[in-house]
């Protein structure tokens, strides 16, 4: 139980910019990838970087679940978790690969996994 969970701000990562184009695009293929993805349309207003622990611990343990397999040890991490709205966040470990891709997830606001995304 000696993992730990420290939210990066997203100064070094592009996934906040990806985030608000997904939301905020009128373009059809925004739309349909919001969709895709289970995202509603919001402001960028309505996207923020979350650090704080309340947060990134159960988003951590949500991101270790839905993209390594069953029962497969926590490992410390340092995801950046974007909120959407008040219902998603989209959370990334830039730790965490497929290959040379970072994986990324969708979750609702009880950590249920909705989508995801390898970029």
């Amino acid at each position: 139980m000696g993992e730990t969970y420290t939210s990066l701000p997203d100064t070094a990562h592009t996934l906040y910019h990806r985030v608000v184009r997904l939301v905020t695009g009128t373009d059809s293929a925004m739309v349909n990838n919001r969709a895709l993805y289970s995202l509603p349309a919001v402001a960028e207003s309505k996207v923020t970087v979350v650090t704080t622990s309340s947060v990134c611990n159960p988003a951590s343990a949500a991101y270790h679940a839905a993209v390594t397999p069953p029962r497969t040890p926590a490992i410390s991490r340092t995801p950046v978790v974007v909120k959407v709205g008040n219902s998603r966040y989209v959370v990334t470990d830039p730790n965490q690969q497929a290959g040379e891709f970072d994986v990324t997830a969708v979750f609702d606001g009880n950590w249920n996994r909705l989508a995801g995304w390898a970029s």
